[in-house]
C-alpha cells in the first residue's frame, strides 16, 4: 500500500522538533500505525471477502490514519491499498469452498425450480379436467344470462312504454294546466286594464265636472263682485242704464219700429211714445231675467 501525508508550512518546525526528520516520522508513527491497521482489520475477514470489500476498507483505513496523523501535526491526503496476492494454497481452499457455496446454491435454486416445476403440472393437469366443467358450467350461466337479458329486456320495453304513456299524460296535462292559466291570466289582466280605464275615465270626468264647478263659481262670483262694484261706483239707476244699453247692443234688440203710425199735431205723438217706451222696457227687463236664469243653471 502506499499512504501520501503533507505537512503544512506552519507545522514543519513542530515535526522536525518532535522527530528530528520524516523518517524518524515515517519509523516511529507512520508504519506502526498503518500495520496495526490492516492486522487488525485483517482478523474479521477472509482474503475473499477482503478482495470484494477493497474499497470500503482503504477508505476507512484512510480516516483512520488520518485521524492518528493529525495527532502529530501531519496530514494524511489519501490510503491507497495495492495489489493483494494472497499464498495458491489458501487461494485454492477459498476458491474450493466458494465453488461449494455456489454449487450449494445452485442445487437450493434448482431444487425450488423442480418443486415449483412439478406444482406448476399438477395445476396445470388439474386446469385441464377443469377446462370441460368450466365450459359446461359457463354454457349453464350463458343460456341463464341469456334468459335473464330477454326478460330484462321485455321488462324495460315495458316500462319504457308505460313511462312514455306516462310522459305524454303528464305534458299534455302540463300544456293544459299552462293553457288555462295563461287565459286566467289574459282575462284578469284585461279585467284589471278595463277597470283601470273604467277608473281613470271616471277620475277624468270628476276632475273635469269639479273643474268646470269651479270655473262657473269663480266666474259667477267674479261677475257678482264686478257688478257690485259697478253698483256701488256708478249708483243704481246709472248701472241699469248701462246694461240696458249693452244688452241693446250685444243682442241688436230694435228700438225703433219698422212701422212708425203718428198722428197730426205736436201732441199726437205722447201716447204712442210713452207706449213704445214701456214695451221696449218689458223687452229688455225679460232678456235680462232669461240671461240672468241660464247663468244661474250653469252654477249649478
Amino acid at each position: 500500500m502506499s499512504q501520501i501525508i503533507h505537512i503544512p508550512t506552519t507545522e514543519a518546525p513542530k515535526v522536525i522538533a518532535r522527530f528530528g526528520n520524516m523518517v524518524n516520522l515515517v519509523g516511529q508513527v507512520l508504519e506502526p500505525t498503518i500495520g496495526n491497521y490492516f492486522r487488525n482489520s485483517a482478523q474479521d475477514s477472509d482474503v475473499i471477502a477482503f478482495l470484494s470489500s477493497r474499497k470500503e476498507r482503504q477508505d476507512a483505513a484512510k480516516k483512520r490514519i488520518s485521524e492518528v496523523l493529525d495527532q502529530y501535526n501531519v496530514n494524511g491526503v489519501d490510503t491507497l491499498i495495492g495489489d493483494i496476492v494472497p499464498p495458491e494454497s489458501l487461494m485454492k481452499t477459498l476458491t474450493d469452498r466458494k465453488i461449494a457455496e455456489e454449487q450449494n446454491t445452485t442445487f437450493e435454486t434448482q431444487k425450488r425450480a423442480e418443486i415449483t416445476r412439478q406444482a406448476l403440472e399438477k395445476e396445470t393437469a388439474v386446469a385441464d379436467m377443469q377446462k370441460e366443467i368450466v365450459k359446461a358450467d359457463q354454457g349453464v350461466l350463458i343460456s341463464e344470462r341469456i334468459a335473464d337479458a330477454a326478460v330484462k329486456k321485455a321488462t324495460g320495453e315495458a316500462q319504457s312504454v308505460k313511462i312514455a304513456s306516462v310522459a305524454e299524460a303528464d305534458r299534455l296535462k302540463i300544456i293544459a294546466n299552462a293553457d288555462a292559466e295563461k287565459t286566467k291570466v289574459t282575462a284578469n289582466a284585461e279585467a284589471e286594464k278595463v277597470k283601470a280605464l273604467a277608473n281613470a275615465e271616471a277620475e277624468k270626468i270628476s276632475v273635469t265636472g269639479n273643474a268646470e264647478a269651479e270655473k262657473i263659481l269663480a266666474i259667477g262670483k267674479s261677475n257678482a263682485e264686478a257688478y257690485k262694484l259697478s253698483v256701488s261706483a256708478m249708483g243704481g239707476d246709472n248701472f241699469t242704464k248701462l246694461k240696458v244699453t249693452e244688452a241693446i247692443g250685444r243682442e241688436r234688440i230694435k228700438i225703433i219700429p219698422e212701422v212708425l203710425i203718428t198722428g197730426g199735431g205736436d201732441g199726437a205723438n205722447g201716447p204712442i211714445s210713452g207706449l213704445l217706451g214701456l214695451q221696449l222696457l218689458e223687452g229688455i227687463t225679460k232678456k235680462m231675467v232669461e240671461d240672468g236664469g241660464k247663468t244661474d243653471e250653469k252654477k249649478k
